[in-house]
């Protein structure tokens, strides 16, 4: 009798269920050779067939290294020649700029307390103070003050800016009258949506319209921004040069906000609606142009506003409604901005909300949350480092490679550099 066997499945093929693996082209790459490591393997015996890639990705810890230069001295014809040790940015400082780029890029990027980065590097092999942390930031900002003022005049020169202001927890040195020492200090931020630069500012906390009017000054173009008053006079006198557009997504989130009322959510839906025929394309994808977007956003808005105004309409005529309707004042908000709203759709490029400054402004968020600043003039240092940090992100720069170079270029020029010379150090042209 001949005995049967169970015939054996062949064995499923791992796949990655049809996900493409990302294949990380921004890492450095090592290449090993490796060779069967059977007892039984006889290379002189064996005849090459082929190989095949197989890719491991390796992470290597922060390194901290101790480099001491022996500086020689020599005489010659009774004149003395010494070697020269590389330079560091600070005035008998060990440190280079390596070590303070790697500060600024925890703190002011990854929005870590000093004291957090601090502990990060002593886990990592380098035992180093908060008080020296703090000097070595403070003392390179002198050097980077002529490069944030080539920053402001740089993002007015774009045809396209979005903006917005949120609040720091800020000390006070003097308490207010109430006693407090910690107020809310708000910090301002321009975004160029055609350079990429991005520019805080902060002037003693203020939040009023006259620290917008002084640093829009030269501006001509679109500025995209919410509805605070503190940008009223966009359009007129000193301003007349630039148009504003609205923010789609504040106007909707006054509807979406009201979720217990049907009309509300209808008319979110509409706006929803704007977003769902702007998505389904996008400029450069699949030879989509820019002229042809600019004909399909005319001919999709024009159809979907027409349809938002009568709804709109509609529940501002209603009777009997009282002036503290939560829908009347939604209602009222999108109105009083409906004749800027077609303005966004006049362009290929413009944006149909303020998003991308939100997310930015998440960074000041995230910093708010974990730390308060110590002075007006510690909040002038953030918005100074966070520009340059979050352009270096904006722009696909590597953040800690442009602040070792820059920190190295800025202090080696003399104070009376012309301020237009370090246009071409900032990210967008790094």
């Amino acid at each position: 009798a001949v005995s049967e066997t169970p015939e054996q499945r062949p064995q499923k093929k791992r796949t990655n269920n049809g996900a493409r693996r990302k294949t990380h082209p921004e890492c450095e790459v090592e290449t090993v050779v490796v060779e069967p490591d059977s007892p039984d393997f006889n290379p002189e015996a064996a005849t090459f067939i082929g190989e095949c890639d197989v890719v491991r990705y390796v992470m290597e810890p922060m390194r901290f290294k101790k480099i001491i230069y022996k500086v020689r001295k020599y005489v010659q014809d009774e004149k003395i020649y010494k070697g020269s040790a590389p330079a560091t940015p600070l005035l008998n400082s060990q440190y280079t700029s390596s070590f303070i780029a790697g500060l600024a890029e925890l703190r002011y990027l990854h929005c870590m307390p000093l004291e957090n980065a601090v502990e990060y590097f002593r886990a990592h092999g380098f035992d180093l103070d908060k008080g020296t942390a703090q000097k070595l930031i403070s003392k390179v900002r002198v050097h980077l003050e002529n490069l944030y003022k080539a920053l402001g005049p740089a993002v007015v020169e774009d045809n396209y800016i979005c903006g917005d202001e949120t609040y720091q927890k800020v000390r006070l040195q003097v308490a207010t009258p109430s006693g407090r020492k910690i107020k809310k200090g708000y910090i301002w931020v321009f975004v160029g949506m055609t350079t990429g630069l991005v520019y805080f500012f902060y002037d003693d906390g203020s939040r009023s319209a006259e620290v917008f009017k002084q640093h829009i000054k030269g501006f001509n173009g679109a500025f995209q921004c919410d509805c605070y008053s503190g940008y009223r006079h966009i359009g007129i006198g000193g301003m007349s040069g630039i148009k504003r557009l609205p923010c789609l997504q504040h106007i909707k989130r006054k509807f979406l906000d009201l979720k217990d009322n049907p009309q509300a959510q209808e008319i979110a839906k509409l706006f929803g609606l704007l977003y769902h025929f702007e998505h389904q394309h996008r400029i450069g994808k699949d030879g989509w142009k820019a002229e042809k977007h600019l004909e399909w956003r005319q001919r999709y808005s024009k159809v979907m506003l027409e349809k938002i105004r009568m709804r709109l309409t509609a529940v501002k005529n209603r009777i009997g409604v009282p002036p503290d309707d939560p829908l009347l004042a939604a209602t009222e908000h999108a109105l009083k901005q409906w004749d800027e709203i077609p303005r966004i759709f006049a362009s290929p490029t413009y944006r149909l909300d303020n998003n991308e400054v939100e997310r930015i402004n998440r960074y000041i968020s995230l910093t708010r949350r974990r730390l308060t600043i110590g002075s007006h003039s510690g909040a002038e240092a953030a918005a100074l480092y966070h520009s340059l940090a979050i352009t270096c992100h904006q722009c696909g720069v590597n953040v800690f490679d442009y602040f070792c170079d820059i920190i190295d270029r800025c202090a080696a020029w003399p104070p009376n550099t012309p301020i237009e010379k370090y246009r071409d150090l900032l990210p967008d042209r790094w």
